[in-house]
């Protein structure tokens, strides 16, 4: 039957006519499948059916190959061994790489980032895997309420619910998102977005429910005008404050997302980007993979520059025999010992390992040298619990960004990597002259935490130098761990910046 069904000759004959193949009728036939067939993305040539062929193409999450073939649709991320053409098995390029976007470990951060700006944050997921996934990332990060807008595009025909109605319960969960300070989901799954203006906003019936600046950050900051879309039995005092002065402290981290499992190849046709409430929202790719690179030790050094000062990350080293912490540690590098500091926890409390923490970060900053931050087997949670704006503010000391490269000298006086990078190009006393690779590269890392703002408050006055404090170049961090790579998600996603980091495998080859 399959083989009938993919013939190209085997034509039904109520359309010999049009030379249509079974196989494209019973296409046509399926409601799924017919609503992809009419926004252009039909099945395979029919000439392909009968014999078919290997194709290659990115995964969902845009980082590696998997290969599916036109006949069988058989589904693999292995190369088979009839696949033709594509010879080059590089690393899958990423057609969306430039595309906004966030990490599922950031969400929290992100969002609020965006909200700030005034712009609700339209999440993409990349599938209906992902969307489950960043649904419970959502919930794990503070109190959600999501509201399904399938009643408000399908109708209560397919829903059986009735608009008016449904209106009211998106109405209760935001009023309740705002008294809580959480996050209203207004889940679009695989439906696409309501026409909030014309079918729900600007409706006699609605004005006074749902107004179109309730999706407006901007207006959702104070609680100016939220008086009209309170009812009267919601309007109670807490404590000794009065509901509108108790509202004013928590709306300030009320959040509204959209949520989508679309990706950032199909969003604007499958959304209907036309029905969203205009200039109120901006997209954003929902990344969940971690970045990895398999390197030998000899690579070591080249593979840090690269993610610093090419990629803009973070290095997050694996190796189980600790062949690199070694070598990390003959070179002009401070080195924060975690094990240890968790132990040392006992003994000199917390603020005692915060300030230990702070003078190595300190110290890095001020003589351009690596900070490494070695974890061994251990897992401290440095998103929370090592994470102080004015001792080791974790967020910053991960943040890392690729800024162009001056053309000038610039003053070098020590690197990560044995004390001084760049030696070769030495510009007499006055100091070293930029990295010959960095100068070829173009590009080169800067952390958040180099920033005079942030250094203000970890640097300590009698760590200034001429009234200030100091970041000299060659500053970068590092972390490493003896998970093997296929437990670093599992075991440290949430407990350090992950979205910030590209894992090199070390191997001993």
């Amino acid at each position: 039957m399959g083989e009938a069904l993919r013939t190209a000759g085997a034509v039904g004959p109520a359309n010999s006519a049009s030379g249509s193949t079974l196989f494209e009728q019973w296409l046509a036939g399926t409601s799924a499948a017919a609503v992809k067939f009419a926004n252009g993305k039909s099945a395979p040539p029919p000439g392909e059916y009968a014999t078919g062929k290997w194709i290659r193409t990115l995964n969902m999450q845009g980082n590696c190959y998997l290969y599916i073939h036109t006949s069988t649709y058989q589904m693999q991320g292995t190369r088979p061994e009839d696949f033709v053409g594509g010879e080059d098995e590089g690393p899958a390029e990423d057609p969306f790489a430039s595309f906004p976007s966030t990490h599922i470990d950031t969400l929290k951060a992100d969002i609020s980032k965006s909200w700030e700006v005034g712009k609700a944050p339209l999440l993409l997921c990349d599938g209906d895997e992902g969307y489950e996934q960043v649904k419970a990332a959502l919930a794990a990060a503070g109190p959600v309420e999501a509201v399904c807008m399938k009643p408000f595009v399908k109708g209560v025909v397919a829903t059986k619910i009735k608009f008016a109605d449904h209106v009211e319960t998106m109405r209760k969960a935001a009023v309740k998102m705002m008294q809580a300070g959480g996050t209203l989901i207004l889940d679009m799954s695989d439906c696409g977005s309501p026409i909030w203006k014309e079918k729900i906003c600007d409706l006699a019936d609605y004005k006074k429910v749902w107004p179109l600046w309730m999706l407006d950050p901007n207006q959702n900051k104070s609680c100016d005008k939220h008086g009209q879309i309170f009812k009267k039995d919601e309007k109670k005092d807490v404590g000794d404050k009065d509901w509108d002065e108790a509202l004013e402290e928590t709306i300030k981290n009320y959040r509204i997302v959209y949520l989508s499992s679309c990706g950032p190849g199909n969003y604007e046709k499958e959304i209907v980007l036309a029905h969203m409430p205009q200039g109120k929202w901006t997209a954003l790719r929902v990344k969940r993979g971690v970045d990895v690179k398999e390197i030998n030790l000899k690579s070591l050094v080249e593979a840090i520059d690269d993610t610093v000062h090419s990629s803009g990350m973070v290095p997050l080293l694996s190796d189980p025999t600790e062949n690199t912490d070694t070598f990390l540690a003959f070179q002009n590098t401070q080195v924060i010992e975690m094990k240890g500091f968790i132990l040392q926890k006992g003994s000199i409390g917390m603020d005692g390992v915060l300030e230990k923490m702070r003078a190595k970060l300190v110290s890095a900053i001020k003589n351009g040298q690596t900070l490494l931050i070695r974890l061994t087997d251990a897992q401290p949670n440095l998103n929370e619990d090592y994470n102080k704006e004015d001792f080791f503010p974790t967020e910053k000391v991960f943040d890392c960004k690729t800024e162009e490269v001056d053309d000038e000298v610039v003053e070098q006086h020590f690197g990560g990597f044995g004390g001084q990078i760049g030696a070769p190009g030495m510009a007499g006393a006055a100091g070293y002259t930029q990295p010959t690779d960095l100068q070829k590269r173009g590009t080169k890392g800067v952390f958040g935490v180099q920033d005079k703002a942030c250094m203000l408050k970890v640097f300590r006055e009698s760590e200034y130098e001429a009234g200030t404090p100091i970041a000299r170049p060659g500053f970068r961090v590092v972390v490493s761990t003896n998970l093997p790579v296929d437990a670093i998600k599992e075991k440290l996603s949430g407990l350090i910046p992950l979205s910030k980091c590209k894992v090199i495998s070390v191997t001993t080859e």
